[in-house]
Order: structure tokens, then sequence, then C-alpha cells
């Protein structure tokens, strides 16, 4: 009879490397590189999925704001010009909102934020600003 009962065991649990978390790996699982949990390697895929609609959606806020701005020096009448700076200051807030959403994704990794981002991105498909 062993001593242990270590021999046991199939899994044993390790820290993610990226998150802490402990999480189970197979005992005789030979460690390749980093060994990262399912939902730190969930949370990059959802990551990379996100920033192609994100650069997409910010060019076109980019552009339109670029366009508002054009017309808004062609206007004359003040009613329009007003009009036109609070489109150019909303969109202008949206893309802030945006770029610190991001920066918060990739500096905490945590998944609240890209759900924040999702719910900024369909408000402003509602709103047809994307």
């Amino acid at each position: 009879m062993p001593d242990s009962n270590n021999d046991n065991f199939v899994l044993k649990l390790v820290p993610c490397v990226r998150c802490g978390n402990p999480f189970m790996v197979k005992k005789d699982q030979p460690k390749s590189g980093e060994i990262i949990c399912e939902n730190c390697i969930r949370l990059e895929q959802r990551k990379k999925q996100l920033a192609s609609s994100v650069i997409k959606s910010q060019q076109d806020l980019k552009t339109s704001i670029k366009e508002y701005e054009n017309q808004l020096e062609l206007e004359e009448s003040q009613e329009k010009k007003k009009l036109f700076y609070e489109k150019i200051k909303k969109k202008s807030e949206i893309l802030s909102r945006s770029i610190d959403l991001l920066k918060k994704i990739e500096e905490t990794k945590d998944e609240k934020y890209i759900e924040e981002y999702k719910q900024l991105f369909e408000k402003l498909k509602k709103e047809n600003f994307v």
C-alpha cells in the first residue's frame, strides 16, 4: 500500500497565469507554455470578436463626426448649427466611452466591460449611429 493517496488522483489544482484562479488539469499533462483557464481563453476569443466590430464602428463614428463638421461649416442658421453641435457632441461622447471601455477590457481582463461594450454597441445600432 502506497504511503500517500496522492498517486490516486488523476487531476491537480493549478492557478491560471492570467487571472490567478485555480482550476483542474490532468496530473500527467505536460507543461507546455502558460497554463490558462477556460474562462481566460473564452475571454480572449470574445475580445477578438469584439475588436473586429469595434474598429469598424469607431471608423463610422469618426466619419459621421467629420461629415457633421463639414455640414456645420456650410450652415448659416444658428438652430441647425446648434443641432449639428449636439450631434457631434453626442457621437464624440459615445466614441470616448467606447475607447474607455476597450482600455478597461484590455487592462482588467474583466468580462463585465465586454458586456457593457455590447450594450453600448446595441444602443448605437438602435439609434442608427452605426
